[in-house]
């Protein structure tokens, strides 16, 4: 579990155990509500330990599958005191494309809706570097299940910023936001840590 703040802090923690039969219960692991409350509130402990006890203002949850109903119910119950939020599954697809007039494809940063569906381009083509900086047709990212306050267009932005935010890479922009990308990355690394030590929580350990 990654966790940034506004100022591009990360926290990384490692949540508790739970077990999941793949063959019975599918490929993408879902919490229960317990567990999903669980995981918020040891992030909302740990933001507090390093903001002299002031919790944020407002929280953004990025995740890679649907957000199941148990799920979702335990995420709002840890958030209730937190002024507003957002939950938010971000996917990338295959079978919904623009197509482009012209040599190039997309634009970075073009997006449509279908019904409560958005899709967003994080890859394509660049204004800034009059290029296209990837050697494969571009897909978006389906942005769905959205729970919270803010608008849509601001969170399109905000998936759109934090795309840019890998600071191991040298590339202008990724397909995933930080928030994302970042987690498959120590996730890697945290499998290596015994299970009675405690990873170390800095963000800068892990670039």
């Amino acid at each position: 579990m990654q966790a940034f703040d506004e100022n591009g802090e990360g926290l990384v923690l490692r949540g508790h155990d739970f077990h999941w039969d793949e063959q019975n219960q599918g490929r993408s692991p879902h919490l229960d509500a317990d567990s999903a409350n669980r995981l918020i509130e040891m992030v909302l402990g740990r933001y507090k330990d390093e903001h002299q006890g002031q919790p944020p203002q407002r929280i953004v949850i990025h995740k890679t599958s649907r957000f199941e109903p148990a799920e979702r119910e335990g995420f709002e119950n840890a958030l209730k005191g937190i002024g507003r939020y957002d939950l938010v599954a971000l996917t990338p697809v295959s079978d919904v494309r623009l197509a482009r007039a012209g040599t190039y494809p997309p634009l970075r940063g073009t997006h449509f809706g279908l019904g409560d569906d958005s899709y967003l381009y994080s890859t394509g083509y660049s204004h800034v570097l009059k290029a296209y900086p990837h050697g494969h047709v571009p897909s978006p990212l389906l942005v769905t299940d959205h729970v919270g306050d803010s608008p849509k267009s601001q969170l399109l932005k905000e998936i759109l910023v934090l795309t840019k935010m890998n600071w191991n890479s040298a590339n202008f922009a990724g397909l995933f936001p930080i928030t994302l990308r970042f987690s498959r990355l120590v996730g890697e690394i945290l499998r290596e840590v015994p299970a009675d030590r405690v990873p170390n929580p800095k963000y800068k350990f892990y670039m």
